[in-house]
């Protein structure tokens, strides 16, 4: 193997190929155990051996793998060529016979069509299409196993599995807004130029999920996202190392930004949106979410303080909102969308109360918990489920 080195380095996978050869019966029950404790912690189901290898095949980083993530059918002729021969060890790795473990089918793995070239033994040139289909839509490693990730400054990217399954079609209220999240979203997508953007305005009026609702609607058009803090600041070169040379699109998505007078990790931030010597790759992008305008505090004392030059040091501040090209504002929504709010959660959740009872009680709950918005209404179904 030139690419595959790492699936056939497993361990597991040299036991199977061990007992294929020898057919130990005390090897036999470890490999067993090994392999039903894989797929309880991989979510693997169906024929475990099977479905563990094309597991192994597509989480596989290698520069095959890498490359038909970028490229898809225009992967370099050599790199085909290499593959090619390289599909004729998988399928026969795939068929060893000698291992037959089932659990129970208990969902749709994202690598269904890669599992039925091979368990149907398709010819060579079709599983590799496949495969190349497969890593350029899903990518490679990481990418196809994980929508979203956080950042570690000692481990890398750390994928989430279990994100908000919130849709877009779910926000109401912010119409015109996510119109133009959407729109800036599939240009980037489609490679064309975008803006990075700024989501402000009252709490708990939909601004984070606006952006999660871009996950599950665009994950299967490559989009992946990087949830950051401020402390991630200083990696920002590090993590764009991590994905400027991968096929991915992703958004860099900073949650409830912003900072005090003292702080001044946004200088970081300020050099990564526009301004640095090292540009942004053209397969990133920056939405964040505040409550604040300018992300930056300012107090009176500040403006009437001792700084002679106090208009630079204003220009200073405002300075790193400006560079989102795209601002949308999200306000607190009046009386009769909050009440649509409302009533759309309660279809949703099945909740059958008469209209003029849901409405009361709801008017209720927005007077005892600060205000209307998405995020009380989504309180108030909570407590009558």
């Amino acid at each position: 193997m030139i690419f595959y080195r790492k699936l056939m380095a497993d361990t597991l996978i040299k036991k199977v190929l061990k007992f294929n050869r020898q057919q130990d019966e005390s090897l036999y029950e470890e490999i067993v155990s090994e392999l039903i404790e894989r797929a309880y912690e991989l979510e693997l189901s169906g024929n475990l051996l099977k479905k563990f290898i094309c597991y192994k095949m597509i989480t596989d980083e290698n520069v095959f793998t890498l490359a038909a993530e970028k490229q898809g059918e225009k992967l370099d002729e050599t790199l085909r060529y290499l593959a090619l021969k390289e599909i004729k060890e998988l399928k026969k790795l795939f068929h060893i016979n000698a291992i037959d473990i089932h659990l129970q089918e208990n969902k749709t793995e994202i690598f269904d069509k890669v599992y039925e070239v091979f368990n149907e033994d398709r010819n060579d040139e079709e599983v590799l299409d496949t495969l190349i289909a497969f890593y350029h839509t899903y990518g490679a490693g990481k990418m196809n196993h994980y929508p979203a990730f956080k950042w570690d400054t000692t481990k890398g990217l750390i994928g989430i599995r279990q994100c908000d399954p919130i849709r877009l079609e779910d926000l109401v209220g912010c119409d015109d807004q996510k119109q133009a999240l959407i729109s800036n979203t599939e240009k980037f997508l489609a490679g064309k130029e975008a803006n990075n953007a700024l989501l402000f305005g009252d709490r708990g009026t939909g601004k984070s999920s606006a952006v999660k609702a871009l996950l599950n609607k665009y994950f299967n058009q490559r989009l992946r996202i990087i949830e950051l803090s401020k402390s991630d600041f200083k990696d920002f070169n590090e993590i764009l190392k991590c994905i400027k040379h991968r096929g991915m699109k992703f958004i860099l998505f900073l949650d409830d930004l912003s900072f005090e007078e003292f702080e001044t990790e946004y200088k970081y931030m300020k050099a990564l949106i526009e301004g640095g010597i090292e540009i942004k790759p053209v397969n990133v992008l920056i939405y964040a979410t505040s409550n604040r305008r300018h992300l930056i505090r300012e107090t009176w004392e500040e403006r009437q303080g001792e700084d002679v030059h106090i208009a630079d040091t204003r220009q200073e501040k405002l300075s790193l909102s400006d560079r989102f090209g795209l601002s949308l504002t999200f306000t607190s929504p009046n009386q009769n969308i909050y009440l649509e709010m409302v009533y759309k959660m309660a279809h949703q959740y099945h909740i059958e109360l008469p209209e003029n009872l849901l409405r009361e009680k709801a008017l209720q709950w927005e007077l005892m918990h600060g205000g209307r918005s998405g995020r009380v209404a989504k309180q108030f179904i909570q407590s009558l489920l």
